[in-house]
């Protein structure tokens, strides 16, 4: 019995091999956790660049297409329609309503 006593504390790590074995697991687990949250600041720089990149696209080309309408409707000018023009317009809308929806 006292032989089985001392294999089994044999078998067992010695108390520094423990204390190294646990500083080591917490020096990787350290690090895996810097590396994710250096990606995840990574990220959120990416994502705020590309929100600003597109704010600035988004901006210039409401722009350019105010722009360009204003150039299109200075071209242009008012024409009264007469009421037989109307009633064609008109019977021309419906029809096409009609059409879609039977």
């Amino acid at each position: 019995m006292a032989e089985e006593q001392t294999n089994s504390v044999s078998t067992l790590k010695e108390p520094d091999k423990v204390v190294a074995d646990k500083r080591s697991f917490l020096r990787w687990a350290g690090a895996a956790l810097g590396v994710v949250v250096a990606a995840g600041w990574t990220g959120l720089a990416i994502t705020k660049s590309a929100q600003k990149v597109e704010g600035a696209n988004t901006r210039a080309h409401a722009v350019d297409e105010e722009l360009r309408q204003q150039q299109i409707m200075a071209g242009k000018k008012m024409v009264v329609m007469t009421q037989e023009e109307k009633q064609k317009m008109l019977d021309r809308i419906l029809r096409n309503h009609y059409r879609k929806v039977s």
